[in-house]
């Protein structure tokens, strides 16, 4: 069984304007307590071996080095890997340098996911990003000094201000950079968020899509290849933990907020770091919710989360794997679908056309 882990670290400098995830600035003092609750949760799973691993947040370079060293600890003295597994950190260029690298490295950290998002300065300022340009620069260049051979950068594109001339001069300057991954996402602006609350509006669905259209072109002009609806790589290069995820396999998620999937059984910690660290100390774990999904669900969700892969679904696979097939209403959407150019069929394999990566949401909402 394929097996990955997921560590959450909670905490950040600040809280970026777009972000919507579990991250918390000006809880220092709790740092430490939630690694001790950390270190608890991670000893209750009896050191399974991970195919890999991946730390991130918030914002895990955040913490001290030596916090962060702990963290690394964690990992290497709770759950067992090979060698040469996967081992994913992100990292914020305004909290990153040669020490944490160094000790990165060391650690057994084999890939650095580098929150970039632009290298314009007043788009960072935009974003309420705590970095500017040039950090982002210096921290790639510290990457590459300590000898990481595998750096992804993330890129926010589609902001509402933005023309597709800025979007693409902006990623020119990133690819210039020659990572091995490049992960792009299109600004989404969610609820409790500080944009949300300043009442922004997103682009235009036909900007974004336009947008899309040619990130996707540019980036595999310079040799990308996409694997991925968001995400480009150098041969070789996919991100084996988030692969594990699409192709519907089992992790185990530690921290605040963290899920976690095994053999259909799938269970979530609470959201916050106050309310994680009272349950791990009341009982031992921090469950906040669990679910058992039926075969079927399993492969509604499989199917789903498949087709955000450019290596499609393959259908039968799926069926024999979980013992049950899929309804002759959602076959004939399928078909519906390759007929519209949405998708496309292969020997059995469904794929998603570039037009239907940007309705993907509202094709599964009609297949399920």
């Amino acid at each position: 069984m394929e097996l990955s882990l997921y560590i959450h670290i909670p905490f950040c400098k600040s809280k970026c304007f777009y972000c919507s995830f579990a991250s918390y600035p000006g809880q220092e003092d709790m740092i430490d307590i939630y690694l001790d609750m950390l270190e608890r949760e991670a000893a209750g799973y009896g050191k399974p071996r991970c195919s890999t691993v991946y730390i991130g947040g918030g914002t895990p370079t955040y913490l001290s080095a030596m916090q962060l060293e702990r963290v690394l600890g964690i990992v290497r003295d709770h759950f067992s890997r090979d060698a040469d597994a996967e081992f994913t950190v992100e990292a914020n260029p305004a909290t990153f340098d040669r020490p944490k690298a160094k000790l990165l490295l060391r650690s057994g950290v084999n890939r650095v996911s580098l929150g970039v998002q632009s290298l314009h300065d007043d788009t960072l300022r935009w974003l309420g990003r705590p970095h500017a340009a040039a950090e982002a620069l210096e921290s790639y260049r510290l990457l590459r000094d300590a000898g990481f051979k595998n750096i992804n950068l993330d890129f926010i594109y589609a902001l509402p201000h933005e023309t597709q001339e800025q979007v693409k001069a902006d990623l020119e300057e990133i690819v210039a950079l020659d990572s091995e991954h490049i992960s792009l996402y299109a600004l989404s602006i969610e609820e409790g968020t500080n944009l949300s609350t300043r009442q922004v509006q997103p682009l235009a669905p036909d900007r974004q899509a336009d947008d899309y259209r040619m990130v996707v072109a540019f980036l595999k002009a310079c040799g990308y290849a996409q694997y991925e609806v968001s995400n480009f790589s150098r041969e070789g290069y996919a991100c084996a933990h988030n692969m594990n995820y699409w192709r519907a396999g089992d992790y185990i998620g530690l921290g605040a907020s963290a899920h976690s999937h095994i053999l259909g059984h799938r269970f979530w910690n609470a959201g916050t770091v106050s309310e994680y660290v009272s349950l791990i100390k009341e009982k031992g774990r921090a469950r906040a919710g669990e679910e058992s999904l039926t075969p079927r669900e399993r492969l509604s969700e499989a199917f789903l989360i498949g087709l955000r892969m450019c290596e499609g679904v393959w259908l039968e696979g799926l069926e024999k794997r979980f013992g049950v097939t899929l309804e002759e209403r959602q076959k004939s959407l399928i078909r519906q679908f390759a007929q519209e150019g949405l998708l496309e069929e292969e020997a059995g394999v469904a794929r998603a056309t570039l037009q239907g990566m940007l309705v993907l949401d509202e094709m599964c909402a009609q297949l399920f």
